[in-house]
């Protein structure tokens, strides 16, 4: 199931890379650009793309450094992303590159296939690629089907 996790959070890697071949397209039905905050708003049903990989959200937040670089990304609201056969939701999710970690909140999932990882909380570290998943108003659950034999990856 660590194979999961780690999957999902590397995709978050395609999105926030700055140094990138492809481009990544962000559509939304409004833009916000607000100096003194450094800070860049997408806002309604906004639609991340960089190759294979899509994220939506109903707002987008993202925050740059002294130097214009990414410092932090927040996804708000109907949080969505999928890549291939890897899917997964929260009602947010947060990207902190000083630290280089990713949270997923609130009613947070990752799909791999059939297998699920389900929490009200995942935070995943992404140097150490150590996850957390937390149940705060409900259990933690994890639906895991075993790979057929001869059919292992």
């Amino acid at each position: 199931m660590v194979r999961v996790l780690l999957a999902f959070f590397l995709i978050w890697g395609l999105v926030y890379a700055e140094k990138t071949e492809q481009p990544i397209v962000i559509e939304a039905d409004t833009l916000e650009y607000i100096k003194s905050k450094q800070m860049i708003i997408y806002k309604g049903n906004v639609v991340v793309k960089k190759e294979d990989f899509t994220l939506k959200a109903d707002t987008l937040e993202i925050f740059l450094d002294e130097k214009g670089d990414i410092k932090e990304i927040i996804a708000l609201g109907n949080v969505r992303f999928v890549k291939g056969n890897r899917r997964g939701k929260s009602d947010r999710a947060e990207y902190y590159k000083d630290k280089n970690y990713i949270v997923l909140i609130g009613n947070a999932e990752l799909q791999q296939d059939n297998n699920v990882i389900e929490g009200d909380e995942i935070v995943y570290y992404i140097d150490t690629e150590k996850a957390e998943v937390t149940g705060k108003n409900k259990r933690v659950r994890t639906i895991f089907f075993p790979e057929e034999k001869g059919n292992k990856k």
